[in-house]
């Protein structure tokens, strides 16, 4: 029997202990070979980026779209190490990191999922709080390195400390499209069973996951199982992770074609990958608003700026300059 354990609901609680097992794990793992994927796929893939890279892009970069609220390349390259580290570090193996697990009934996969949830918004409470020391009490824009790629916990740099949180709760929203059945194509009765769950058809972002909803999971919600590779062995009479999942794509096609069984049928990486898009984008919009509502609106629209930028230069509010007085 596999001990029951406790997982904490966000980036405050204190983890040492754990975090420091499942690295030791991980590194134990990672000798022996690669691990198979288990999030949109963080690295280059079919002769461009990675998933969560090009997730970001189509959501961020927005080349006919609104440029106040567009990220530079610069920047979207910046976040791109925080956006896909939690595949490669301790929490590689942590649920609601990947918002996985939610398969158990009797309450116990709303409850992973909405863990998954708990951690998407505490990592973005911890990037709001983080963004106070992006500018100064005039709203003038600090100094920052714009160079996070190694970031570690004792990194003082704002815009550092910053990427880490968003990336963290990105990651997670953006993974919770491939590992839910959220957006994948309904099933004829026939066709659905433990291996093949019943997909709820949604489009675009779940209401679920808006930053203003309290509610349960809605009914039917779920995500796979994962404890650790092989899947089979760990995750016995459940659903897995690598029944639902939908990481990766094949080949270079428009719209893309899934490259897992889940995926590839149905168009639901596709639109598995829209629906991520789309949550990326609201998540940076209500982010946005947060900032301004939290530190007012010079200061805020300032941090918001640096954050799509990267530049300190590029954000200095304007400054008034009164015609002189001639003395009469």
């Amino acid at each position: 029997m596999v001990a029951k354990r406790t997982f904490r609901q966000g980036p405050s609680a204190r983890r040492p202990p754990f975090e420091r097992s499942l690295f030791l794990a991980l590194c134990a793992v990672l000798s022996l070979g690669p691990l198979p994927a288990r999030a949109f796929d963080p690295f280059p893939v079919e002769g461009g980026p990675g998933e969560h890279r090009r997730i970001l892009d189509a959501a961020l970069g927005c080349p006919a779209g609104d440029g106040a609220h567009c990220w530079t390349v610069a920047a979207r390259d910046r976040l791109e190490p925080a956006l896909r580290r939690p595949d490669i570090t301790a929490i590689t193996l942590w649920n609601p990191a990947h918002c996985d697990g939610g398969d158990l009934p009797d309450g116990r996969g709303a409850a992973a999922l909405s863990a998954c949830r708990d951690w998407i918004r505490a990592e973005l409470d911890a990037a709001v709080g983080a963004a106070d020391r992006l500018v100064d009490a005039d709203g003038t824009p600090v100094p920052v390195r714009g160079r996070c790629g190694a970031f570690l916990a004792g990194d003082t740099d704002p815009l550092c400390r910053v990427d880490h949180h968003l990336g963290r709760a990105l990651h997670a929203a953006q993974d919770f499209y491939a590992h839910t059945n959220w957006t994948d194509r309904p099933l004829p009765p026939t066709e659905v069973s433990l291996r093949s769950p019943q997909g709820l058809g949604g489009t675009g972002p779940i209401p679920w996951l808006a930053p203003d909803d309290a509610g349960s999971p809605p009914a039917g919600l779920m995500s796979g199982c994962f404890l650790f590779f092989p899947e089979g062995l760990f995750c016995q009479g459940r659903t897995r992770h690598e029944d639902l999942n939908k990481d990766r794509r094949h080949g270079s096609d428009t719209p893309p074609v899934g490259g897992t069984p889940r995926g590839e049928v149905g168009g639901n990486f596709a639109r598995a990958f829209d629906a991520a898009a789309g949550e990326t984008a609201r998540m940076w919009t209500d982010l946005e608003a947060r900032l301004v509502a939290t530190y007012g609106g010079a200061r805020g629209r300032a941090m918001a700026c640096v954050l799509r930028t990267g530049s300190a230069a590029s954000c200095a509010p304007a400054i008034s300059i009164r015609p002189r007085q001639t003395p009469g």
